[in-house]
């Protein structure tokens, strides 16, 4: 896999396909490998990029304090190593999200269009509770944080179906080591005053049954993004692999509009 240095920080990403480029920009205790699923419904007429931010792969910082800056930072320096043609279809789930809006505000000359799934501009105090008891269990037992985030990803049918097997399954495959400093990120993340600043064409999508970052967060952003369109899926949190499909359609639909 390709790697590219910043000022602070060595990079991992990954690239297939060929075309206009196309980044997938992950969540907190995600990585590249997550959206693997997803690559094939959009190589063939992409580019696709897919960077590990600090505390996800092999990328490598000085250890320090996450800031919003220095993973943008590494999502743009991803993008602009990699061999995808002009500005580029930029999407990003959870923390991913704030990422991305991020990158296409400071950025309008590399993000060609903008999706953004349940992500959130700013934390109610719900959620700075949620992404507190996040911190303080991953520092308490790892292995049981695992389990809470899959109970409370996924729809209650969605568990069900899955059964307890099936979610011991998902939770020996691990969660990065390096989540805490993304959950701490998530701490001090606030990106009102970015949003008016988004040019680039944008589709917000929230999720109905996200207990994670509740949907109300999805429709705030869609407000504070002029000229922004807002599409919801019947699901939770981790619609990327329960509705993959929809996403997928929704993404293809989005990004295509003008091909």
């Amino acid at each position: 896999m390709p790697t590219v240095s910043t000022s602070d920080s060595v990079v991992e990403y990954f690239v297939t396909g060929t075309g206009p480029g196309l980044a997938l920009v992950h969540g907190t205790g995600g990585d590249a490998a997550g959206y693997e699923h997803l690559l094939e419904k959009f190589s063939d007429r992409r580019t696709v990029i897919t960077p590990n931010y600090s505390g996800s792969g092999a990328t490598k910082d000085g250890g320090d304090a996450l800031t919003l800056e220095l993973v943008a930072d590494q999502v743009v320096a991803a993008v602009e190593d990699s061999s995808a043609e002009g500005p580029v279809d930029l999407v990003g789930w959870s923390l991913g999200a704030v990422v991305a809006a991020k990158v296409a505000a400071e950025r309008p000359d590399l993000v060609r269009r903008l999706v953004l799934l349940t992500g959130w501009a700013s934390l109610d105090e719900r959620q700075r509770l949620f992404f507190d008891l996040w911190h303080r269990l991953d520092q308490l037992d790892h292995e049981a944080f695992g389990r809470f985030l899959q109970l409370h990803g996924w729809t209650d049918d969605q568990l069900n179906n899955l059964g307890t097997k099936g979610v011991e399954e998902l939770v020996a495959g691990g969660i990065p080591a390096g989540i805490g400093r993304q959950i701490a990120l998530n701490l001090t993340t606030d990106i009102t005053d970015l949003l008016p600043k988004i040019t680039a064409p944008t589709l917000v999508i929230g999720a109905t049954h996200d207990r994670m970052v509740p949907v109300v967060h999805s429709r705030a952003l869609h407000e504070g993004i002029p000229g922004s369109t807002y599409a919801e899926l019947d699901a939770g949190h981790f619609a990327i692999f329960e509705k993959a499909d929809e996403l997928a359609e929704l993404i293809q639909e989005f990004i295509h509009k003008d091909a």
